[in-house]
């Protein structure tokens, strides 16, 4: 599993984002790897990225928390028939959390790292199939539901060295 340090930008981005966008405040921590598909707790984002760091993202959150921040980012009220209405701000904020961390790792360690664009899933419990690298996983607990937070980010970059030995020699 690549270092800590990899993935604290992208856990400590989304209690940033979360909090200043959508005055969301994370309550409860948990974390832990777990090499095994996802079910979703009903609406997901995940995006890739690529460069000297290659992985993925994918931010995971109850209905009620993805309406919650919906409505403090837009400042109204979403009817529960309004799920679509509710899937750009989550979307977009879950860029704005992508782009923070990724600038981090950027800045510290001359990474190159791009994202792609951000994919929605919605089902509760639908299966989202996680990389064969081991992720790291934070669920989390909010005054308006649970989130859990996915990064997996591969041990090699693309000339097969080991990402240590990139970051000793930047």
């Amino acid at each position: 599993m690549a270092g800590d340090h990899l993935y604290a930008p992208f856990v400590e981005s989304v209690k940033k984002v979360l909090k200043e966008k959508a005055d969301i405040e994370i309550c409860e921590e948990k974390f832990y790897t777990e090499n095994k598909d996802v079910q979703s707790l009903g609406i997901a984002c995940v995006v890739n990225f690529f460069g000297r760091i290659k992985g993925k993202f994918l931010i995971d959150m109850e209905r009620d928390l993805a309406f919650a921040l919906a409505k403090n980012i837009k400042g109204e009220d979403f009817d529960p028939e309004d799920e679509p209405m509710v899937l750009k701000p989550f979307q977009t904020l879950s860029k704005i959390i992508v782009n923070k961390a990724i600038e981090e790792l950027n800045n510290l360690y001359s990474a190159k790292i791009e994202a792609a664009p951000p994919i929605v899933l919605k089902g509760k419990d639908a299966l989202i199939t996680v990389p064969k690298v081991e992720p790291v996983f934070v669920d989390c607990t909010t005054a308006f539901g649970k989130l859990r937070i996915n990064v997996a980010i591969e041990e090699e970059n693309l000339t097969g060295e080991s990402y240590s030995k990139v970051f000793t020699d930047k």
